[in-house]
């Protein structure tokens, strides 16, 4: 395992945070981004979620990285790579058109291959146990703890996120616009690609303890963040999404917590 294709962890403290979307506020959203009231009705009530700390990486999953996985256990590259090493252009982007089973599969992988070797994780200590994200503490690590619609306020930049304002429709390099970090120093947080979380679609308020968290049952899972094709309402920090678990597309991707 090559250290410098890892990402840098990211410290978030024990605590308390707003979660969601406040029923006052859907007929604006509604208003500003289009549809009506209800189609935000799943980001209400906001409400205040408790978790223990835990740590994300600063940036999502690579294609570099996601290779040497591909190529340690054979699993099925993406399509677009045609093949099992990533565009020499692309190896810098965050990985797409990876299932919810893969992404947890990669995860498992890189826990029980940094277990044989003396690689040290920026920003941890061992031992390592990688996972996917709850969407709690995704949503925590996107917007804080003052409730703000987006990584870095309330207002919409486009220069700071890669969304269809963007107008580069295509995927970016991981980091490259720091100026748009989340309040725990989180980069694209907001457009780029969707990131795949652990939890289950559920309905608020969220309760980490009411099984939606457990990986082995079916359903869809919840994805955050929009993407590079999305307008800005898809890459407020509140916005969920989600999709069946073995579906692949070219717009999503991961990241890790432990």
């Amino acid at each position: 395992m090559n250290a410098d294709l890892l990402p840098i962890f990211l410290q978030v403290p024990a605590g308390v945070f707003r979660m969601g979307t406040s029923e006052r506020d859907l007929s604006a959203l509604a208003r500003r981004y289009g549809g009506t009231r209800e189609s935000y009705r799943e980001e209400a009530p906001q409400h205040e979620v408790a978790l223990p700390a835990f740590a994300l990486a600063a940036t999502p999953v690579t294609n570099a990285l996601y290779a040497t996985f591909v190529q340690a256990t054979g699993m099925t590259p993406p399509l677009h790579w045609r093949g099992p090493l990533p565009p020499t252009a692309l190896q810098d982007h965050p990985v797409v058109d990876t299932n919810w089973h893969e992404a947890v599969a990669f995860c498992q992988w890189l826990t029980a291959s940094l277990q044989q070797t003396s690689v040290v994780v920026p920003g941890l200590a061992p031992p390592y146990r990688f996972r996917l994200p709850s969407e709690a503490e995704w949503e925590r690590s996107a917007r804080g703890t003052d409730g703000r619609q987006f990584p870095w306020g309330d207002e919409f930049r486009a220069e700071l996120a890669n969304t269809r304002e963007s107008n580069l429709g295509s995927s970016s390099v991981v980091g490259s616009r720091p100026e748009g970090i989340s309040p725990i120093g989180a980069h694209d947080m907001a457009g780029n690609v969707w990131e795949w979380t652990a939890s289950l679609d559920a309905l608020y308020p969220y309760q980490r303890n009411d099984g939606r968290e457990d990986p082995t049952r079916e359903g869809r899972r919840i994805m955050r963040g929009g993407c590079y094709v999305n307008p800005q309402g898809y890459a407020r920090c509140a916005c969920r999404f989600r999709l069946a678990p073995t579906v692949r597309n070219e717009f999503t991707g991961f990241r890790l917590a432990i």
